[in-house]
């Protein structure tokens, strides 16, 4: 039911326990943008899906710009949503994808939703504020310092684009050089009104 809008999370857990009362068993459901899911909510569909099999979800979600991909695969997990630890919240939540942030003495630190923790749009790890101003991007999208350094750099602003938008790039001819989108647009604005001006 992943953003089926028309539905409430009170609705939902009607559904799920009504659906277990006559199945006996659910396996997986997917409740990513149902609107308004409390820990309650969660917990009532969680006691209806457990039951008989208390053993519950140990899986990590990794964070990818194809979310929406992600939890079309055989994602074994039961329940796709989590609370929050950091926001107490009802969405995805993500681990992190780095090994030193995977230990489970500082698993919580950088585990969150994507609202709460910055993610690197390549790798999936957690990205800290100092990190994130030194990695700008010339597209909206954020990366980690060790994905950004890699990556061709705009000839203007030195500012690279993710994989998911270097089709953003204007090319300068016969050179690999390229200018982002918004340098173009600085320069195209900056002449309008040099010619406004005179």
């Amino acid at each position: 039911m992943p953003r089926c809008t028309g539905l409430t999370a009170e609705g939902v857990v009607k559904i799920v326990q009504v659906l277990y009362e006559c199945m006996g068993n659910l396996n997986r459901i997917r409740l990513h943008g149902i609107c308004r899911m409390t820990k309650h909510h969660l917990d009532a569909i969680s006691s209806a899906m457990y039951k008989g099999n208390q053993q519950e979800d140990d899986q990590s979600l990794f964070y990818s710009h194809r979310v929406h991909e992600v939890l079309n695969t055989n994602d074994e997990r039961r329940i796709d949503v989590d609370v929050c630890p950091m926001c107490t919240n009802v969405r995805l939540v993500f681990d992190c994808t780095r090994d030193g942030c995977r230990r489970k003495d500082s698993r919580a630190q950088c585990r969150g939703c994507f609202f709460c923790v910055a993610r690197c749009e390549t790798c999936g790890g957690c990205i800290d504020l100092e990190e994130l101003s030194e990695t700008e991007l010339a597209c909206s999208d954020f990366l980690c310092m060790e994905c950004w350094l890699p990556l061709p750099k705009c000839s203007t602003c030195n500012r690279p684009y993710c994989k998911r938008h270097e089709n953003l790039k204007v090319d300068l001819s016969p050179s690999p050089q390229f200018t982002c989108h918004r340098c173009v647009e600085f320069s195209s604005n900056s002449l309008e009104n040099l010619e406004e001006s005179s």
